[in-house]
């Protein structure tokens, strides 16, 4: 094509000596650009013959790693469209290549659209790039179009683009435009599984700091809760120190029933607070042993609720058969509802707490008449450490309702939230309570 006879005659030599000196400046400005932005140019050039006359031809070029150039001619007399021009250039590449016009028109492409995207070659010929690209990245899309209509050339941007089957890849793409050709360069490599360890990492990150936020959640209301039982503690053991000779017997008495009370409380309060850790840790084991007479089922009640008799109402409706579970967490269920009811209920008005057994399976309502939970906020109800916004300065750790979800969790069953008809919170907790539900969940 060039004329030379012998290989020795142009290895080793600059690419120049094989265009004209005024067609350079094109290749320069054009091919060189798009080869470092995509990867690869196609267009026609301008030869120089060994005896000086000019051909014209159709260069495809493609850049390998380690900066090597592939580049392949053909006369004039073949085609754009051509095979060969398409077939030897695109199959060096397992990312996608196309040549589009600068509207986004496709006008060449590599098997890897199809095979990646999974459309046919009719589909993809002659239509926009925007056609594939997911519904929400394509204004960020044809800005970068518009960009290279402008002649500047766009490196390393990241879209979403479709497949025939309805999921989505993300693909990095680079694209350059060629000014004298009207035509756009691009190359795209998957990046999915990357995004998608990038969405993995930030979601631990997120989780880590949610983590974090409720740490220092904990300390504070920690703090707060223990600050005051201690101050009692304190202030009663420094009036039986200084004063336990001047001070009357009924007092000392009822200074001494103070302290171990609030020892009491504070151990409770540390207890829940342990237990919440070890429950959102999974370091709580589940236990379950068999509960044959409603004699027994009852008397496990009245043990777990831990209450005065005069503001919880207990009603059994159902006992048929025996039922299974963890006492210990089933314990944590119904007090902890329970205590929930009566802290923001007005006194002296009941808590009603309705069992059933049925087929094997064990049903609980907790009812109270208090101030409720508010729409907007009822989602979040059994996240650890949230108070609704009207607990006003009703003192709390945000943990009650969910160790009960969480122990609930734990026996396979679940806590749902209502309102109650006639104000108040109502409390479904359903456990699946035969032998076979558990053996099923060790399992």
């Amino acid at each position: 094509m060039f004329g030379y006879a012998r290989s020795e005659q142009v290895v080793g030599r600059s690419w120049r000596m094989l265009y004209p000196s005024q067609f350079r400046t094109r290749i320069t400005r054009d091919a060189m650009p798009a080869l470092k932005q995509v990867g690869f140019w196609i267009g026609r050039l301008p030869g120089k013959h060994r005896d000086g006359s000019i051909i014209t031809q159709q260069v495809a070029l493609r850049l390998l790693p380690g900066r090597s150039i592939i580049c392949m001619v053909f006369s004039a007399t073949e085609r754009f469209e051509g095979g060969d021009l398409r077939d030897r250039l695109f199959a060096l590449s397992q990312g996608l290549l196309a040549v589009a016009d600068t509207s986004g028109c496709i006008k060449q492409f590599n098997p890897a659209w199809m095979t990646m995207l999974g459309y046919e070659a009719e589909e993809i010929r002659d239509h926009s790039i925007l056609d594939f690209v997911h519904p929400e990245d394509r204004d960020f899309t044809w800005g970068k179009l518009v960009k290279l209509r402008e002649g500047r050339p766009t490196r390393s941007f990241v879209n979403r683009m479709c497949t025939k089957s309805g999921s989505h890849l993300w693909l990095n793409w680079s694209a350059s435009s060629s000014p004298g050709d009207n035509l756009i360069f691009a190359s795209a490599h998957d990046v999915t599984e990357a995004k998608r360890a990038e969405s993995a990492v930030m979601a631990g990150i997120a989780q880590a700091c949610r983590a974090d936020h409720q740490q220092a959640q904990f300390v504070a209301m920690a703090s707060h809760e223990l600050r005051t039982p201690l101050a009692n503690i304190m202030l009663a053991s420094q009036l039986l120190k200084n004063h336990f000779k001047e001070l009357p017997e009924h007092l000392i008495e009822h200074l001494f029933g103070e302290i171990q009370s609030t020892i009491r409380d504070m151990t409770s309060t540390i207890d829940t607070l342990l237990f919440a850790g070890n429950v959102d840790m999974g370091r709580v084991d589940f236990r379950p042993a068999s509960v044959s007479s409603v004699r027994e089922f009852e008397a496990m009640i009245w043990s777990a609720v831990n209450q005065p008799s005069s503001r919880v109402v207990i009603v059994i409706r159902e006992f048929a058969g025996e039922v299974h579970l963890d006492r210990a967490l089933f314990g944590h269920v119904l007090r902890n509802l329970v205590e929930n009811g009566l802290k923001y209920s007005p006194a002296p008005s009941p808590v009603d707490v309705v069992a059933r057994v049925r087929r094997g399976r064990l049903s609980l309502v907790v009812a109270d008449r208090g101030i409720g939970v508010p729409a907007v906020e009822r989602r979040r109800l059994f996240e650890a450490f949230f108070r609704s916004s009207n607990v006003g300065a009703t003192p709390g750790f945000g943990l009650g309702l969910f160790i009960a979800d969480r122990a609930a969790r734990l026996h396979g069953g679940s806590i749902r939230y209502r309102p109650r008809p006639q104000g108040g919170a109502l409390f479904l907790v359903r456990l699946p309570m035969r032998r076979e539900d558990h053996d099923k969940q060790d399992g």
